[in-house]
Formats: C-alpha cells, structure tokens, sequence
C-alpha cells in the first residue's frame, strides 16, 4: 500500500491550477495504451509554466467531457487535478462493466482533471504515470 500512497502523493503533491493542458495523444505499446498529456506545469517559486508531458501508463479507461471552446476561452486553464488509490468512479466501472472480472481495477489509479468552467473534465484510470519533460512549441 506504501506504493500505491507514493503514486497519489507524488501526483497531487504537483501544482496544478493554472497549469496548461495542450494536446493529449493515445498511443498503442507491447499491447496496451498510454495516454499522453501535453502540458505546461506550473513550477518553481517564479510559477513559470514549464512544457512537460504526463504519460499516463497502461490505461484501462479515459473518460473526457471537454468543451473545447470553453478551454480555450479559459486560456487551456486546468483549476485542479488529482490521483485516487480509490474513488466511486473506479468502483462504478468495476460494478458496471467489469462485473465479471473482479478486482480487475485493483492496481489501477483514478486521474481526475478539472478544467476551468465550462472547459470540462477528464478522468484516466491508469497504472501510473510519469513526468517526461518537453519541448516548447516554436
């Protein structure tokens, strides 16, 4: 369980309101997905925004309900995000969905994402994740 507490702590331990979400791409690797934030993370003592992608590994399921124009009216504005050893979402999918295989979602994390209103919500149900730093956009 230490593990599992180090994984939320080192995500939410990040400063994430007013950090930047930029792109995210899905890719397929040794047969499963990972999902890729592009952001701009809030960092230092000076709040630069800081371009880094968040690779979110092994997902199991992405929940997005995104008003584009409304990220973009907020300036791509993320207000708060966190990571959940457990949470109602993963037990709604395990009950819902996964009824026939139990503890399925055992060892998976719960990613929650809330852009500024109206910009929406993203939910990642993943294996872990990790910080891969980036380069800025010319």
């Amino acid at each position: 369980m230490a593990e599992k507490n180090e994984v939320c702590e080192s995500f939410n331990r990040l400063f994430w309101h007013d950090s930047k979400l930029r792109a995210f791409h899905l890719f397929h690797r040794d047969d499963v997905d990972d999902l890729v934030m592009d952001i701009e993370l809030i960092s230092g003592v000076e709040r630069k925004h800081v371009p880094m992608a968040i690779v979110f590994e092994a997902i199991a399921f992405f929940i997005c309900d995104m008003d584009v124009d409304g990220k973009r009216v907020c300036s791509d504005d993320i207000s708060s995000a966190g990571c959940y050893a457990e949470s109602d979402l993963k037990t709604e999918i395990q009950k819902e969905r996964l009824q026939y295989e139990p503890d399925s979602l055992r060892d998976y994390f719960h990613f929650s994402f809330s852009l500024c209103p109206p910009g929406g919500s993203i939910n990642v149900i993943a294996a872990g994740f990790k910080l891969v730093p980036s380069a800025p956009e010319p």
